[in-house]
């Protein structure tokens, strides 16, 4: 599958032009040839040849189902939807509830429920590789998990022989992300003890002393780090070697992608651009909360959810999107978390199909 699909597609229109105007000059007479000192004619794809490619395609027709639960990390598909950024495409859309869990969204791309979805990289990769067909086109925001430990704690760092807890499941986002973590630290994951955890129990778990590292996602956590509870170790917004990687990305199915690459471009663009306009100001973001809060996409108050959107960047350039994809890629290889047997290429040629966001 080659990249940039929609290019592709509206040059098939172009090369078609191309052939109508050369039969065309072969049929001029000398006096009627284009001058040698004349410019020659523009082969850029006009705004009426892209249109036309758009309306050809199957999802033109119909709504495009968006896969969105609920949470921060997603916010700039709400966004797009509510702000008007899909409409300016031209896209007739609707955010479709998936259940909220990683499985429940792979399930519902793979069923034909949604046609895209947003998620974290350190999710979407591992299932990629066991067979779902969706690719990414452009990263959402950097990072929003950490490592935490209790605020009295003397751990500074990881280190061998530690019980770390993570939420969502062994294998699951936050498991991978702390595999990313020790990695970078020069520990590989048989220097610890792992254990799953629901979220919700994080300080019990510390205070027990059942684990004495946590990684979980900033939207819970950060209610601990402002009253004094917990302190972070590690953190993929904080952290210099994680601060400017892409962590959320938008992910098309490969099935719609390849019969609708103009649509999936205009999606691509719209998510895009209300990610750039959370990233905007605070005035931005604080709209953005309210919207999330008013359509019961979220909870707590709005200054909690200001103050979570500050953490991170949105509207992520293409090439820092696929540093980050490309490199996870490689460490969950020399991880165990892929298959050290795929071919690191391939996957990488698969997964990521940037399109044009600007």
């Amino acid at each position: 599958m080659k990249k940039f699909l929609s290019i592709a597609l509206v040059l098939m229109l172009v090369i078609s032009q191309s052939a109508c105007s050369d039969t065309k000059k072969t049929n001029q007479t000398p006096a009627e040839q284009p001058s040698v000192n004349e410019q020659p004619t523009s082969t850029e794809p006009s705004a009426a040849d892209i249109e036309s490619a758009y309306q050809a395609e199957p999802a033109s027709k119909r709504t495009i189902n968006i896969g969105y639960d609920s949470g921060l990390c997603q916010a700039a598909v709400p966004i797009a939807q509510f702000k008007g950024f899909f409409e300016a495409e031209g896209l007739n859309t609707q955010l479709t509830k998936t259940g909220g869990t990683l499985d429940n969204a792979r399930d519902a791309l793979a069923g034909g429920k949604i046609d895209t979805t947003t998620g974290m990289i350190a999710g979407w990769l591992k299932p990629v590789t066991n067979g779902v067909d969706i690719r990414f086109t452009v990263g959402l925001h950097t990072g929003c998990t950490s490592a935490f430990v209790l605020a009295d704690s003397d751990i500074t760092h990881f280190n061998t022989g530690q019980t770390v807890a993570v939420s969502g499941g062994i294998g699951g986002v936050n498991h991978n992300i702390a595999y990313r973590f020790i990695a970078h630290d020069g520990f590989v994951p048989e220097d610890f003890t792992w254990k799953d955890f629901p979220a919700d129990q994080t300080l019990l778990v510390l205070q027990n002393g059942d684990a004495e590292i946590a990684v979980l996602g900033d939207q819970l956590a950060e209610k601990w780090v402002a009253d004094g509870t917990l302190r972070r170790i590690r953190s993929l917004h904080e952290d210099e070697d994680f601060a400017d990687e892409a962590c959320c990305v938008l992910g098309i199915s490969g099935a719609f992608l390849d019969e609708n690459p103009v649509t999936s471009e205009k999606i691509s663009r719209a998510v895009y651009k209300a990610a750039l306009w959370i990233g905007e100001s605070d005035e931005n973001k604080a709209e953005a909360a309210k919207i999330l809060l008013d359509n019961g996409y979220i909870s707590g108050s709005e200054e909690y959810a200001l103050q979570l959107m500050k953490m991170f960047e949105w509207g992520l350039p293409n090439d820092l999107t696929e540093k980050t994809l490309y490199d996870s890629v490689d460490e969950y290889q020399s991880l165990g978390v892929i298959s050290k047997d795929l071919d690191a290429d391939a996957i990488k040629e698969q997964i990521w199909n940037p399109l044009n966001i600007e």
